[in-house]
């Protein structure tokens, strides 16, 4: 599997987005890249510079992303999780050159891949070219001030989008699996339980309908998670609630789970004007919250 973490500085946001990717890539043995996206400086992307014939000092002029890259190498060495070999430094003639796009691949000892990215432009337009060009499995990113830019990342971004906001460095989260009737729930409850049992962490099970009644696809669903999470040694606990989905999914949360739930399918002009439940969960949310596509 490929794993993308999305920083945009070195801010105290940007390390706890690293170490919660870190963590989610561990659970999965996936391969993880960083990108960063910065302002244009044409001279280094479009390849009239000499990698290998500058310094670091004159790199990191020519483009200030590259030291937001290096600050991200540094803070991955720090973390447990991901195994990076701590007696190499960079060195600019290490980062290559390819189309569009400069990349780093880091030195590790445990098998997959790392890489240091980084593009140049528009955020979400950039990383959506580089999700549609390689493929990520998931991508991860720091909840947006603004709610429209929640939405387009959920919308714009063809795969699974963790969001994370108030972060716990403690890691004392559990999580909370949202079930209904959806093409992209049981690859939310499989996603979850993988993440569940690899943390030791407690699933409560949560399936919300508008009225009293339980349609049988909420039903099935619901009763197959459970299945799943038990055949899966997962302890989880099994609630069925009636009301406003996005109220509820986000109280019962509060801020001390990771929701998961699959990216709602439909029409997507009107999920353009109108949103969807898991774009209003993203949103109001007071956790990290993980949308499976």
């Amino acid at each position: 599997m490929n794993f993308l973490i999305i920083i945009k500085d070195t801010s105290e946001q940007s390390k706890n987005i690293l170490q919660i990717g870190a963590k989610i890539a561990n659970a999965f043995s996936a391969n993880l890249s960083i990108i960063h996206v910065g302002k244009k400086s044409k001279a280094l992307i479009e390849g009239e510079v000499n990698l290998a014939r500058i310094t670091m000092g004159e790199w990191n002029i020519l483009h200030p992303g590259i030291e937001v890259l290096n600050w991200a190498y540094e803070t991955l060495r720090k973390f447990d999780t991901i195994k990076i070999d701590s007696d190499i430094a960079l060195k600019p003639e290490d980062y290559m050159n390819h189309t569009k796009r400069i990349i780093l691949s880091l030195p590790q000892s445990s098998g997959k891949i790392v890489e240091l990215i980084l593009r140049e432009g528009e955020l979400i337009e950039e990383v959506s070219k580089d999700i549609d060009g390689f493929k990520y499995n998931l991508v991860i990113i720091g909840c947006p001030q603004k709610k429209r830019n929640t939405h387009q990342v959920v919308q714009f971004f063809n795969t699974s989008v963790l969001i994370v906001k108030n972060f716990r460095k403690n890691w004392d989260y559990n999580i909370q699996l949202c079930v209904d009737d959806s093409r992209a729930t049981k690859r939310a409850v499989v996603f979850g339980a993988r993440i569940a049992n690899h943390y030791e962490k407690e699933v409560k099970l949560l399936t919300v309908s508008k009225t009293n009644l339980f349609k049988s696809g909420y039903q099935n669903a619901h009763r197959w998670a459970q299945k799943y999470l038990k055949r899966s040694n997962v302890t989880s606990d099994s609630l069925l609630i009636s009301g406003s989905p996005v109220d509820i999914i986000v109280s019962e949360a509060s801020d001390d789970h990771i929701i998961i739930m699959g990216k709602a399918k439909g029409n997507e002009f009107l999920k353009y004007i109108w949103g969807s439940k898991p774009i209003h969960v993203a949103q109001k949310a007071n956790c990290p919250v993980l949308l499976i596509n």
